[in-house]
Parts: C-alpha cells; structure tokens; sequence
C-alpha cells in the first residue's frame, strides 16, 4: 500500500485512541499497535515542523553552507551541503529514451550521452516553440 503520510494522516495517527471507526487513520492502522503509532506519529510530526536548509532556497540551488554559533554569538563549525538538483521533464524524457536507444544498439557512454543531450535540447526547443505559439 502506497499512502502518502501528510499532516493530517499523522495528526489522526497521533491522537489516536484505538476508537477506530471515525479514524483518518484506519487504512494504514496496525490495530492493538497504537501506542506506537501515537508515538512515532508525533516524532514524525515534530521532525517536520523543523526549519530545514533547503526551506526558501531557490530552486537552481545546489549547495548551501550553515555556521553555528554558541549562545554569545561565537563561531562553532560550519558544514557544506550539497544537493541534486531535481531533473527538469525534457531531461527525464531524453534520459529514458536517450538510455533505451543507447541499450538497443550497444552505444557507449560518450554516445548515450551525446544523444540524450540532443533530445533533451530538441525537447526544449520544441517546448519554446509551443509557448511561443500559445503566449
């Protein structure tokens, strides 16, 4: 089962007080379990509602440094964090059928990757073109 745990799944499963029938809960409930549940709910809820590093950040942003400084504003460690960047449509439909070409007729990586590079600009363009029309 494949039931995405959002705010209000775990608020349910965090109040949870084995009274079943009403619960938003019921499709994903263990039953007799539900102290469990209530606990790992709640943490679950508590570790959401953290600030993370990548809140607010720009969506081309791939890497991102955070200092800690003690109580009188003295410098602790600092840390690099890096992330991948989510891959754009183009890219994923080039990706997918660049790969399936490059399998099919036994290219090697320089080729798969020229060839995928060139769908995806294909892609892209063809993209302008269609917002060119319709803007």
């Amino acid at each position: 089962m494949k039931k995405e745990l959002t705010d209000e799944l775990l608020e349910a499963m965090a109040r949870c007080e084995a009274s079943c029938s009403l619960c938003k809960a019921l499709e994903v409930c263990m039953g007799d379990r539900f102290k469990q549940f209530n606990i790992l709910a709640t943490a679950l809820l508590e570790e959401r509602a953290k600030p993370k590093v990548w809140d607010g950040a720009p969506d081309n942003a791939f890497r991102s440094i955070v200092n800690w400084y003690d109580k009188n504003r003295g410098f602790i460690k600092s840390k690099v964090l890096t992330r991948e960047l989510p891959k754009t449509r183009a890219r994923q439909i080039a990706e997918q059928e660049g790969y399936g070409l490059a399998e099919k007729y036994g290219w090697n990586e320089a080729a798969k990757e020229l060839v995928t590079n060139v769908m995806e600009s294909a892609l892209n363009k063809y993209a302008e073109e269609l917002e060119g029309r319709n803007g």
